[in-house]
């Protein structure tokens, strides 16, 4: 069979990387890697070259935004749709693997249902209130033939929206596939990477996305003001930066900014990469923003984690997951529980409700066991009732 795993940037490359390898490694797919989105941008790090560096076979799909305003957003889709199209046109693979809700993926689905390709979708039937990706991640949910889920909730969610149970499975995430069998590096290690001292044990991982669904001019002035709050904590951050999202360069600039009028407080990081940004998970005292990693991966560290606005609103929390508003009481309030004694022991030994580190392997085997001989059946879909 010929799978397409398209990813669109290095947060879902990090997340693909198991089933990449798991993929490789099965003697039933002849696999195709493309990279898209920021993956091509001199911004983001020309990240298409970490595949390379993986040892991938992958090919480039332009859609790269040119500005963080809404039409440049619009203009890369339009932009993706026809690269997709050439793409599915010359060369249709029996099925596409796609993971999210980032706004590349109406680009690739709508290309790939109208080239009549099955879409096989990973984290669907999850909550992102704050954000554009709600909608988009649900569309593609009913552009998909398979769904791959990584809690009962969302694939309830999903069923719920009139997919077939059968084609609706539960996995897990695969984030925790990475935690459970990456080596991730020692603190030394890490002091070399980064210049960051993790023994000091006042280490905060900090990374804050725009949220989408909030005026433009919003994302300067939260990023402003958790910043504002985080010069006056005993605190070293280390930031990461923010998806490619509209409002996406003002978070950036008023960061860099901090940076530099506050070196020894804020230490600005663009390509951490997957490794080591599980190592520093793995090491810091408090992950602040509003990162989708905050709730799915963070349980595994037992790291308390301060979730700032609505942008992941309505997602399933496990309990080192403390809520707040973008308001300098609220995040300083969540702040004080999440670093005080009492919390850290209330967190100890925590289980993450998102996966044992095997989501990878159920995926291939699922996939496995699938005729993708006759695509027309597949991709003509019935609305399913509920009883």
């Amino acid at each position: 069979m010929n799978v397409t795993i398209v990813t669109t940037g290095r947060a879902d490359y990090g997340l693909l990387y198991p089933l990449i390898k798991e993929l490789n490694a099965s003697d039933c797919f002849d696999l195709n890697v493309v990279a898209t989105g920021t993956h091509l941008s001199p911004l983001h790090g020309n990240t298409i070259s970490h595949i390379q560096q993986d040892g991938f076979q992958v090919s480039p799909v332009e859609m790269t935004a040119h500005g963080d305003s809404e039409d440049a957003i619009c203009h890369a889709i339009a932009t993706g749709l026809v690269g997709f199209s050439s793409v599915f046109q010359k060369s249709p693979p029996d099925l596409i693997i796609v993971l999210g809700d980032r706004y590349e993926l109406w680009a690739i689905c709508m290309a790939a249902v109208i080239h009549k390709i099955p879409i096989a979708h990973l984290h669907g039937g999850e909550s992102t209130s704050g954000a554009i990706d709600e909608s988009i991640r649900h569309s593609v949910t009913k552009m998909s033939t398979f769904h791959f889920a990584s809690i009962p909730a969302y694939a309830q969610t999903i069923i719920q929206m009139g997919e077939n149970p059968d084609r609706v499975h539960v996995v897990g995430a695969l984030g925790i596939d990475n935690i459970k069998n990456m080596p991730l590096m020692n603190i030394e290690e890490m002091a070399e990477y980064t210049s960051i001292d993790f023994t000091r044990n006042n280490v905060a991982l900090m990374t804050y996305h725009p949220v989408t669904l909030d005026e433009y001019a919003s994302a300067q002035h939260q990023i402003q003001v958790i910043l504002e709050v985080l010069v006056q904590r005993d605190l070293l951050i280390l930031v990461t930066m923010p998806n490619a999202d509209t409002g996406n360069n003002k978070i950036h600039e008023t960061i860099e900014i901090y940076c530099q009028k506050h070196p020894e407080k804020f230490l600005l990081i663009k390509n951490l990469g997957q490794r080591a940004y599980l190592s520093a998970m793995k090491y810091a005292k408090v992950m602040i923003g509003n990162s989708s990693s905050g709730i799915i991966e963070s349980a595994s560290f037992q790291l308390p984690v301060v979730n700032i606005g609505d942008r992941q609103g309505g997602r399933f929390k496990p309990s080192n997951v403390i809520d707040c508003q973008c308001s300098p009481e609220s995040i300083t309030a969540a702040l004080d529980k999440a670093l005080s004694v009492d919390f850290h022991h209330a967190i100890a030994g925590i289980d993450n409700p998102y996966g044992d580190g095997n989501s990878a392997k159920r995926i291939v085997q699922l996939l496995e066991s699938i005729d993708l001989s006759d695509k027309t059946r597949l991709v003509k879909k019935e609305f399913h009732h509920r009883p």
